[in-house]
Protein backbone atom coordinates (compact mmCIF):
# COMPACT_ATOMS: atom_id res chain seq x y z
CA UNK A 1 0.00 0.00 0.00
CA UNK A 2 1.02 3.62 -1.25
CA UNK A 3 2.72 6.02 1.99
CA UNK A 4 0.08 8.73 2.54
CA UNK A 5 1.79 11.82 0.99
CA UNK A 6 1.99 13.60 4.34
CA UNK A 7 3.39 10.59 6.03
CA UNK A 8 5.89 10.29 3.99
CA UNK A 9 7.00 14.02 3.88
CA UNK A 10 6.64 13.84 7.78
CA UNK A 11 9.19 10.96 6.91
CA UNK A 12 11.26 12.40 4.98
CA UNK A 13 11.74 15.48 7.69
CA UNK A 14 12.90 12.36 10.10
CA UNK A 15 15.67 11.16 8.05
CA UNK A 16 16.98 14.54 7.67
CA UNK A 17 17.47 14.86 11.15
CA UNK A 18 18.73 11.53 11.10
CA UNK A 19 21.12 11.76 8.58
CA UNK A 20 21.99 15.36 9.45
CA UNK A 21 24.02 14.74 12.62
CA UNK A 22 26.67 12.44 10.47
CA UNK A 23 28.34 15.87 9.00
CA UNK A 24 29.81 16.86 12.24
CA UNK A 25 30.13 13.28 14.23
CA UNK A 26 33.10 12.69 15.90
CA UNK A 27 34.53 15.98 14.98
CA UNK A 28 35.87 18.81 18.05
CA UNK A 29 34.81 22.14 17.66
CA UNK A 30 36.56 24.92 19.25
CA UNK A 31 35.96 28.70 18.83
CA UNK A 32 39.58 29.54 19.38
CA UNK A 33 41.00 26.70 17.23
CA UNK A 34 41.86 28.71 13.59
CA UNK A 35 42.59 26.96 10.19
CA UNK A 36 45.50 26.34 8.99
CA UNK A 37 48.05 25.79 6.42
CA UNK A 38 50.40 22.90 5.71
CA UNK A 39 52.70 21.77 3.50
CA UNK A 40 50.26 21.77 -0.29
CA UNK A 41 47.22 22.41 1.77
CA UNK A 42 45.17 25.26 2.70
CA UNK A 43 42.39 26.27 5.53
CA UNK A 44 42.73 22.66 7.46
CA UNK A 45 40.73 22.41 10.27
CA UNK A 46 39.51 19.64 12.78
CA UNK A 47 40.06 16.66 12.69
CA UNK A 48 43.77 17.83 11.99
CA UNK A 49 45.89 19.84 14.39
CA UNK A 50 49.51 21.08 14.16
CA UNK A 51 51.08 20.76 17.95
CA UNK A 52 50.75 24.71 18.54
CA UNK A 53 46.87 24.38 18.65
CA UNK A 54 45.26 24.65 22.25
CA UNK A 55 44.26 21.59 23.24
CA UNK A 56 40.92 20.86 22.40
CA UNK A 57 41.38 21.56 18.99
CA UNK A 58 41.38 18.74 16.48
CA UNK A 59 42.26 15.37 18.13
CA UNK A 60 45.71 14.17 19.11
CA UNK A 61 45.70 11.62 16.65
CA UNK A 62 45.52 13.43 13.29
CA UNK A 63 48.18 15.88 14.46
CA UNK A 64 50.25 16.68 11.17
CA UNK A 65 53.89 17.92 10.76
CA UNK A 66 54.39 20.45 8.63
CA UNK A 67 56.76 21.80 6.16
CA UNK A 68 57.34 23.80 3.13
CA UNK A 69 56.11 21.60 0.29
CA UNK A 70 54.20 18.36 2.26
CA UNK A 71 52.49 17.79 4.78
CA UNK A 72 53.00 14.13 7.06
CA UNK A 73 51.47 12.38 10.12
CA UNK A 74 52.19 9.54 12.64
CA UNK A 75 50.75 6.54 13.29
CA UNK A 76 52.09 3.98 15.29
CA UNK A 77 55.65 5.23 15.01
CA UNK A 78 55.45 5.32 11.46
CA UNK A 79 55.52 8.37 9.20
CA UNK A 80 52.93 8.67 6.16
CA UNK A 81 53.01 11.60 3.91
CA UNK A 82 49.53 12.96 3.18
CA UNK A 83 49.22 13.42 -0.51
CA UNK A 84 45.20 14.53 -0.40
CA UNK A 85 42.78 15.35 1.94
CA UNK A 86 38.92 15.07 1.13
CA UNK A 87 36.98 16.79 3.55
CA UNK A 88 33.56 15.96 1.74
CA UNK A 89 34.08 12.62 1.82
CA UNK A 90 35.66 12.53 5.17
CA UNK A 91 38.64 11.13 4.60
CA UNK A 92 42.49 11.54 3.78
CA UNK A 93 44.84 9.70 1.56
CA UNK A 94 48.75 8.21 2.89
CA UNK A 95 51.21 6.86 1.44
CA UNK A 96 54.32 5.45 4.01
CA UNK A 97 57.20 8.10 3.94
CA UNK A 98 60.12 6.24 4.83
CA UNK A 99 59.69 2.66 3.09
CA UNK A 100 62.26 2.80 -0.04
CA UNK A 101 59.28 2.67 -2.75
CA UNK A 102 61.49 2.24 -5.53
CA UNK A 103 62.46 -1.55 -3.79
CA UNK A 104 61.37 -4.07 -5.49
CA UNK A 105 60.66 -5.36 -2.49
CA UNK A 106 59.19 -3.68 0.03
CA UNK A 107 57.11 -4.19 3.19
CA UNK A 108 54.27 -2.54 4.57
CA UNK A 109 54.91 -1.78 8.04
CA UNK A 110 50.82 -0.89 8.55
CA UNK A 111 50.50 -2.32 12.06
CA UNK A 112 47.08 -1.38 13.01
CA UNK A 113 44.36 -4.69 13.28
CA UNK A 114 40.85 -4.24 12.16
CA UNK A 115 38.41 -1.89 14.41
CA UNK A 116 36.34 -4.29 16.60
CA UNK A 117 33.57 -1.91 16.67
CA UNK A 118 30.76 -1.42 19.91
CA UNK A 119 27.73 0.92 19.99
CA UNK A 120 29.04 4.21 21.08
CA UNK A 121 32.59 3.98 20.69
CA UNK A 122 34.72 7.00 18.79
CA UNK A 123 36.68 5.51 15.86
CA UNK A 124 39.58 6.95 14.50
CA UNK A 125 42.93 6.74 12.16
CA UNK A 126 40.18 3.65 10.92
CA UNK A 127 40.99 3.00 6.95
CA UNK A 128 38.50 3.55 4.88
CA UNK A 129 39.16 0.39 2.85
CA UNK A 130 37.62 -2.73 4.39
CA UNK A 131 40.08 -4.71 2.11
CA UNK A 132 43.45 -5.97 3.17
CA UNK A 133 46.72 -7.05 2.41
CA UNK A 134 48.02 -9.23 5.07
CA UNK A 135 52.08 -10.89 4.89
CA UNK A 136 52.83 -14.36 6.28
CA UNK A 137 55.55 -15.94 7.26
CA UNK A 138 55.77 -19.52 7.59
CA UNK A 139 58.29 -22.27 8.55
CA UNK A 140 57.37 -24.53 5.71
CA UNK A 141 55.93 -24.11 2.65
CA UNK A 142 52.55 -23.87 1.67
CA UNK A 143 51.35 -25.91 -0.56
CA UNK A 144 47.97 -26.67 -2.70
CA UNK A 145 46.38 -23.45 -1.24
CA UNK A 146 45.49 -20.97 -3.72
CA UNK A 147 45.23 -18.06 -1.44
CA UNK A 148 48.83 -18.27 -0.26
CA UNK A 149 50.74 -16.05 -2.78
CA UNK A 150 54.29 -16.55 -2.83
CA UNK A 151 57.03 -13.72 -2.47
CA UNK A 152 60.46 -14.81 -3.24
CA UNK A 153 62.27 -11.70 -2.72
CA UNK A 154 61.56 -12.04 1.14
CA UNK A 155 61.91 -16.00 1.43
CA UNK A 156 64.98 -17.56 2.38
CA UNK A 157 65.69 -21.58 2.41
CA UNK A 158 64.04 -22.11 5.37
CA UNK A 159 61.74 -19.21 5.85
CA UNK A 160 58.58 -18.79 3.35
CA UNK A 161 56.73 -15.66 3.02
CA UNK A 162 53.17 -15.11 1.83
CA UNK A 163 50.69 -12.65 1.00
CA UNK A 164 47.05 -12.93 1.40
CA UNK A 165 44.84 -11.06 0.05
CA UNK A 166 40.92 -10.25 -0.50
CA UNK A 167 37.93 -10.76 1.54
CA UNK A 168 39.00 -12.33 4.67
CA UNK A 169 42.74 -12.06 4.03
CA UNK A 170 42.32 -11.35 7.82
CA UNK A 171 40.64 -14.46 9.21
CA UNK A 172 42.44 -17.07 11.27
CA UNK A 173 40.97 -19.73 10.15
CA UNK A 174 42.67 -19.43 6.48
CA UNK A 175 46.19 -19.27 8.87
CA UNK A 176 47.97 -22.44 8.14
CA UNK A 177 49.71 -23.91 11.03
CA UNK A 178 53.31 -23.26 10.33
CA UNK A 179 52.56 -19.57 9.55
CA UNK A 180 52.44 -16.31 11.83
CA UNK A 181 51.57 -12.72 10.88
CA UNK A 182 54.54 -10.65 9.37
CA UNK A 183 52.52 -6.84 8.34
CA UNK A 184 49.87 -5.91 7.06
CA UNK A 185 48.28 -2.80 4.49
CA UNK A 186 45.44 -1.81 3.65
CA UNK A 187 44.37 -1.80 -0.18
CA UNK A 188 43.57 1.22 -2.05
CA UNK A 189 40.44 0.74 -3.04
CA UNK A 190 36.87 -0.82 -1.56
CA UNK A 191 33.75 -1.70 -3.05
CA UNK A 192 30.32 -2.81 -1.20
CA UNK A 193 29.22 -4.75 -4.51
CA UNK A 194 30.48 -8.72 -3.42
CA UNK A 195 30.64 -9.58 -6.43
CA UNK A 196 34.11 -7.00 -6.62
CA UNK A 197 36.19 -9.08 -3.76
CA UNK A 198 36.57 -11.92 -6.88
CA UNK A 199 38.92 -9.18 -8.42
CA UNK A 200 40.48 -8.57 -4.91
CA UNK A 201 41.43 -12.69 -4.59
CA UNK A 202 44.62 -13.83 -4.92
CA UNK A 203 46.60 -11.05 -5.99
CA UNK A 204 49.96 -10.90 -6.74
CA UNK A 205 52.91 -9.58 -4.95
CA UNK A 206 53.57 -7.22 -8.05
CA UNK A 207 49.91 -5.50 -7.28
CA UNK A 208 50.35 -5.24 -4.23
CA UNK A 209 53.32 -3.40 -4.33
CA UNK A 210 51.64 -1.31 -6.76
CA UNK A 211 48.96 -0.54 -4.42
CA UNK A 212 51.53 0.09 -1.43
CA UNK A 213 53.08 2.63 -3.96
CA UNK A 214 49.43 4.65 -3.76
CA UNK A 215 49.03 4.29 -0.51
CA UNK A 216 45.41 4.07 1.41
CA UNK A 217 42.40 6.03 2.76
CA UNK A 218 42.29 6.76 6.16
CA UNK A 219 38.68 7.96 7.38
CA UNK A 220 38.07 10.84 9.69
CA UNK A 221 36.90 10.02 13.39
CA UNK A 222 33.54 8.92 13.32
CA UNK A 223 31.36 7.43 16.26
CA UNK A 224 29.82 4.25 15.77
CA UNK A 225 25.68 3.58 16.42
CA UNK A 226 24.78 0.07 15.07
CA UNK A 227 20.95 0.76 16.20
CA UNK A 228 21.50 4.83 14.21
CA UNK A 229 22.85 3.53 11.14
CA UNK A 230 20.19 0.21 10.90
CA UNK A 231 17.46 3.16 10.99
CA UNK A 232 18.98 5.26 8.57
CA UNK A 233 19.34 2.16 6.18
CA UNK A 234 16.17 1.19 6.32
CA UNK A 235 14.75 4.53 6.03
CA UNK A 236 16.97 5.48 2.96
CA UNK A 237 15.74 2.05 1.42
CA UNK A 238 12.16 3.24 1.85
CA UNK A 239 12.66 6.20 -0.36
CA UNK A 240 14.37 5.11 -3.24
Amino acid sequence: MAMPTALKALTFLFVLAVLAPDQSEGRHHHPDCPSFSCGPFRNISSPFRQASDPPGCGYQSYELVCGDTKATIHIDNVTYNVSAINDSGSYFWVVDADMDLYSSCPLPRWNRPPSKYHDGMEVELEPRSSSQACFLKCSREVKDNGMYMPVACLSTNDTYVYVLTGYGSMSMKYLEPSCGYLAMIPRPWDSSVPWYYAQLENASYVDVVKSMRIGFAIKFPFRYDRMSRSIKECLILQFR
